[in-house]
């Protein structure tokens, strides 16, 4: 094989490799809105590394795997649960660092039986990442609520 063969095979296997980087934080975040919809918080907290920091400008930091899971247990009070995430935008910084950006619409229904009353807001994420043994996971994470409407009848995310 020539140096430029070797070069064009290492600069493809780069390409790849970050696109399917890219991928795996994709889906991380698709995760990070599936499994609390799912009432699934030990799963959601899961996509954290053990010492990661879910942060809300409003609410302050949230510290550690097992204080995420309990504090996203208390949206278990709503039947509905619909987080969408759009716009990402992922940053590799390095072989095993990723930054990330992206817009959330939450909503929740109280009851599913009367969905005329909900609770919605949304506003800009930002994340960082790590790549481990097991995957990319999410070292940090920053939520600005811009906007709400309706009325959070349950008081979750009025505190």
């Amino acid at each position: 094989m020539t140096s430029s063969s070797t070069e064009l095979i290492q600069a493809l296997q780069s390409r790849l490799q970050s696109l399917e980087d890219k991928e795996a934080i994709r889906s991380v975040l698709n995760q990070y809105c599936i499994r609390p919809d799912l009432q699934d918080f030990t799963g959601y907290a899961e996509l954290y590394v053990e010492d990661g920091i879910m942060g809300f400008d409003q609410w302050g930091d949230v510290r550690g795997r097992e204080a995420i899971a309990n504090a996203c247990a208390a949206e278990s009070v709503y039947e509905s649960l619909l987080h969408i995430m759009t716009n990402m935008e992922i940053s590799l910084d390095g072989p095993d660092t990723a930054s990330a950006s992206a817009r959330v619409w939450f909503c929740v229904t109280p009851k599913v039986s009367r969905p005329d009353i909900n609770y919605a807001f949304g506003g800009p994420y930002n994340f960082t990442f790590v790549k481990r043994h097991d995957g990319w996971k999410i070292k940090t994470m920053k939520l600005r609520k811009v906007w709400s409407m309706g009325q959070d009848t349950e008081g979750v995310f009025t505190k």
